[in-house]
This record gives structure tokens, sequence and C-alpha cells, in this order.
């Protein structure tokens, strides 16, 4: 029988996303020997289940009511208790909510709790409610500093209890890439100067917004420019009309891609237009992938990307200098080759996926200590 201590993780679904990818990275690269997850979603499964059928890691969904699911939290905590649950790790707040309760009723288990990304400060009923959670947690992860001192500025986490862990990724690198003329080739691009955004359409990333940008820097090239999303949701309409009324440039809307680091390879420049971001992960990826950036100075961005050194931070909302950098950029291939080189090297001083696993289970490893 295995020693291995079961691990409760719980997310909202199992779609591909950077708050989904980073906890299933997280666990598939735990020891066998030292640690049991199971994964439990209350949402819906999704596309990332797969990989946790190939890990061997059970997954649970749980379908829940909306809003409090009266009788949630015992069910959940039944279920903990049934598969010996020893920790739980709840990744944003609702999973907090349904998670931390279900974890008392298990027998007082111990939480963490990581906070991807969120608008602070929340609705003023909703902060009350946060408070609350607070208390009922053993330690607090953010993926940002800024995320952490707004956790306990607005929400009352304790600061003793309350830190920043910023995400790491696999290194893409390891994985033999093709060079950018033969990625653009197996692609079926010419040979006109990429920029490659990754996302989820929906309004918080702002795709919609950098079209504007987009047309700027499309003008002032003649049209010689493409503009390529990897994404899927439901603003996929919406982003496909506006970009067919531009007068210059093409766009090219891929769809969710698994290719993401062959994406980076064939580009010239990546973009976040995003208006908010807790620590993304797909600017990391840029980074990692030797790919300078352009993106807003919101949220945790500026925490990825040295200014004027790994890539342009820029004002947001602030459309002309937005796409003054990009130009920039595309113009001058050796400012984007130095700029990349220190985007790398940033990624392997700061992000790599070892030193995040490795402080996860010394959180681990230090609440589980505690509760003995």
């Amino acid at each position: 029988m295995s020693s291995a201590t079961p691990l409760a993780v719980v997310v909202p679904d199992l779609s591909v996303g950077g708050l989904q990818g980073m906890a299933v990275d997280l666990i598939a690269a735990l020891d066998p020997d030292e640690f049991a997850p199971h994964v439990y979603s209350f949402d819906a499964g999704g596309p990332l289940e797969e990989r946790l059928a190939e890990l061997e890691v059970p997954h649970v969904h749980m379908p829940r009511a909306h809003g409090v699911a009266p009788g949630y939290a015992r069910e959940l905590g039944e279920r903990f208790s049934a598969d010996g649950i020893q920790l739980v790790h709840c990744h944003n707040v609702t999973a907090l909510f349904h998670g931390a309760r279900a974890a008392w009723r298990a027998g007082r288990v111990p939480v963490l709790f990581t906070e991807h990304d969120r608008e602070m400060p929340a609705p003023w009923k909703h902060r009350i409610l946060h408070r609350w959670l607070a208390r009922r947690v053993t330690r607090t992860v953010a993926v940002s500093a800024g995320l952490a001192r707004d956790l306990t500025r607005f929400e009352g986490f304790p600061a003793a209890r309350t830190s920043s862990r910023v995400n790491g990724i696999p290194d893409p690198q390891l994985r033999a890439l093709p060079d950018r003329a033969a990625a653009r080739a197996e692609l079926g691009w010419d040979e006109r100067p990429v920029i490659l955004a990754v996302g989820n359409l929906t309004p918080v990333k702002n795709h919609l917004g950098f079209l504007k940008v987009f047309d700027r820097v499309a003008q002032a090239l003649n049209g010689e420019v493409r503009f390529v999303l990897a994404g899927s949701g439901p603003l996929h309409d919406g982003i496909r009309a506006a970009a067919d009324a531009l007068p210059a440039g093409d766009v090219e809307l891929l769809g969710r891609r698994d290719d993401v680091a062959r994406l980076l390879a064939a580009a010239n420049v990546f973009v976040l237009p995003s208006h908010r971001e807790g620590l993304p992960l797909s600017l990391v990826e840029a980074h990692a992938m030797e790919r300078p950036s352009v993106c807003w100075d919101v949220g945790g961005n500026g925490e990825v990307t040295v200014a004027n050194s790994t890539g342009f931070l820029i004002d947001y909302g602030d459309e002309e200098a937005y796409a003054a950098r990009l130009l920039e950029l595309l113009r001058d291939a050796d400012l984007a080759t130095r700029m990349g080189a220190a985007a790398r090297e940033r990624f392997t001083e700061h992000f790599t996926h070892a030193a995040m696993v490795a402080d996860y289970v010394e959180h681990y490893r230090q609440l589980l200590g505690a509760r003995v």
C-alpha cells in the first residue's frame, strides 16, 4: 500500500487555461512516492482530463449549483474523507469557497489557496465573504506580488500567512522545435512579420481593443504584416467581423492550439493586450521562447517583462505608443533579437517550472508537518 499523502486539488474545470494548466503541470511534477493527488472540479471537466488520465491521477467532477450551493460543501467533504485527503489545494476563490468548507468538514484539513487573477477591489458583498474565507485558509499564495498586496489590503488575508510565488512553466525549448523559417513553412505562413497573441477570446483579454493598435501598425507597414491569434471563446465572431473590416494587414484566428511553442518560434513579436492579468503564463512562455513582448502595464505583467529590456510595457490606453513600440521591434531585427535574448535569460533566472514546484512542495510539507 502506498504511503504517499493524499492531496486534493480543487479547480473550477479542466479547460485549457492558465490556472488549469499550471495546476496540472504542478501535479505532473510531484513525486508519486510522496504525494497522491486527486483532482476535484465543480463547473465542468475539459480537455485536460485526458492528461490526468495519462498521469493516472484520479479526477472527480462534482457539479454544483450556482451561488452558495447549499449542501455542496458537505458532499465534497464526505468525498475528501472517503479519499483520505490530508491537504487541500484550492485554485481560485470559488474553489476556495467550496474547498475550505469541505476541508473543515473532513477533519479540519489544512488548506493552501492559490489566487491566480481577480479584479480588485471586488464588490463589497464579495469582500465580506472573502474576509470570512481568509480566516479558513492555512496559507495563501498569490501569483504576483501586487495580487498578494491586494488580498491583504482589500480582503483581510493575513500578511503573515500570505506570500507571492510567480508561476513557472516547463521549458518549451527542451522539446525539438523548428527555427523560424521551418516553423513558418510548417504553418504555411509567408515571410511577412508576424505579431502573435495567445489567450481565450473573452472581454478581459481585450483582443478587440488590440485591433485598433494593429490597424495603426498595418497601415504604417502598407499591409505587410500578419496578426495571428491563438485561442477560442465567445468573442470569436465579433473579433472576426472587426478584423475583416480593417483596411490593411491580415488577421488569422487559429482557435485553440496545442502548439504554442511552434507558433512562438514562427513569430516576430508577442503581444498581450489584456486590461487585467495576474501572472500571465503566455507571457512567460514568450520569454522562454526568446520573443520580445509588448503589453499594457497592468497586473503582474511588469513582474514578467522588464521594461525596455525584455520587451515594452505601455501605459494602459495609449494605443499610439503601443503601435510605435511594435513598429520599432518589427523594423529593427537586431533590437528584437537583443530583447529576445534578455527575455530568455529572465525566464531561466525567475520562471522555471522546477523552482515553482520546489516552492509548492515546501509549502505542502510545512502544512502537513504543522498538522502533525
